[in-house]
């Protein structure tokens, strides 16, 4: 399968190869979160491999629709297992001294050349590839920032994702998620037809309408007190399908409480919460200057620690359900993302951490920032549609 004896050398091979061939969007920056999530991959799995990469180094609807393909033309070349139409409409012309160069290091060279990849510290399950002694030209800095640009990246008219009224199914599971939920009780008392405390006022009221006499006891409780739902959403490049579910999840729960707020992060955070809210009434909203917010690498720890130092005092406290969307492929340190966990778990009424790979087959949440984040997460589940969503409202567990 590999052409490569080494998995990074077979890593920048095929980086490059989508790059320079079918127009990928890859630069140092992608290669390095595809070696992240390749930890997680059963490497003898050709099937498991492609699940891996593909959300990781498809920037948009077109490089996915063609990435199978390609994955198929580089690591089982031949007319058996790919045709040339499959393939994308997006090549780029070789050069004439490249054309007798075998395609596997013609492709490397010119992910060296092109300063495309930094192989000197790409490392895959402790395998090192050194760095070319070559220089790096003006025109290989300019390939390389073209190669690094991603749109959502930018503030200029391509924004970041656009979020709409959750579907009828969405916002019946959520409505239900929100009912089923309760953070302990009000400390005021509502009437009621049934309750701990009996209504004297209401009671000789109602008594009036029968000559005085009380047939109809009226009584008093507690309603049961919602939480706040603070939802984070991973927009990383890992995370591209599974983003916009979860954003979608959260229109659902802002069509069903006022008591939420929304962000979404990448390398950055950013909230969200006035674009969501005016989804759930009904607008068709473009989230915008999203920075680094969506699209790029995935820094979990540094971004929940943002949200502690920015809006832990404000929206953290015992009533509060914090949701966090995201596959786990973190690239920061893991001391961050667990100080970062164990300080939300302490200040919150519960962790619930909705990881679309669960419900990948034979997938098992071994990467570095799982591990770190899993002592201090009370819900562990995924939500990839509205039946997803209506099974978490029976498994999520607050601490009273």
């Amino acid at each position: 399968m590999y052409p490569f004896r080494s998995l990074p050398e077979n890593l920048i091979a095929f980086c490059a190869f989508l790059r320079d061939d079918h127009g990928f969007a890859i630069g140092p920056r992608e290669a390095h979160d595809a070696a992240r999530a390749l930890e997680i991959a059963d490497l003898a799995d050709e099937r498991a491999v492609r699940h891996v990469l593909r959300p990781v180094l498809s920037g948009t609807r077109e490089d996915a629709a063609c990435f199978d393909a390609a994955f198929s033309a580089f690591f089982f070349p031949g007319p058996s297992r790919v045709v040339q139409s499959e393939l994308s409409a997006r090549p780029r012309a070789l050069n004439r001294a490249d054309a007798n160069e075998p395609a596997p290091d013609r492709m490397r060279a010119s992910a060296t050349a092109e300063g495309g990849i930094d192989e000197s510290r790409l490392t895959v399950d402790g395998q090192l590839v050194p760095a070319p002694p070559s220089e790096v030209t003006d025109a290989a800095r300019v390939s390389l920032a073209r190669a690094s640009y991603s749109p959502y990246d930018a503030e200029g008219e391509v924004g970041g994702p656009e979020i709409r009224r959750a579907d009828p199914e969405w916002c019946d599971a959520a409505r239900s998620l929100v009912r089923r939920l309760h953070v302990g009780l009000s400390r005021s008392w509502r009437p009621s037809t049934k309750g701990q405390r009996f209504d004297l006022r209401r009671t000789l009221r109602v008594s009036l309408q029968s000559g005085g006499e009380p047939l109809n006891i009226r009584w008093l409780r507690r309603p049961k007190r919602a939480p706040r739902f603070v939802v984070l959403v991973d927009g990383s490049r890992s995370m591209s399908g599974a983003a916009s579910t979860a954003l979608e999840l959260a229109v659902a729960i802002a069509a069903a409480t006022m008591r939420i707020e929304a962000f979404t992060f990448s390398t950055g955070l950013r909230r969200v919460t006035d674009e969501v809210q005016r989804a759930a009434a009904g607008d068709t909203v473009r989230i915008n200057r999203l920075q680094h917010a969506w699209g790029g690498g995935t820094a979990i720890g540094e971004c929940l620690r943002d949200f502690l130092r920015r809006f832990g005092d404000r929206l953290l406290g015992r009533q509060t359900l914090v949701v966090i969307a995201s596959d786990g492929l973190d690239v920061g340190q893991p001391d961050v993302l667990r100080d970062a966990m164990r300080e939300i778990r302490r200040r919150s009424a519960g962790v619930v951490w909705l990881n679309p790979l669960l419900e990948t087959a034979g997938y098992e949440p071994t990467a570095s920032g799982m591990l770190a984040a899993r002592p201090y997460i009370t819900t562990f589940a995924a939500v990839n549609d509205a039946a997803g969503l209506a099974r978490l409202s029976r498994l999520v567990r607050i601490r009273m």
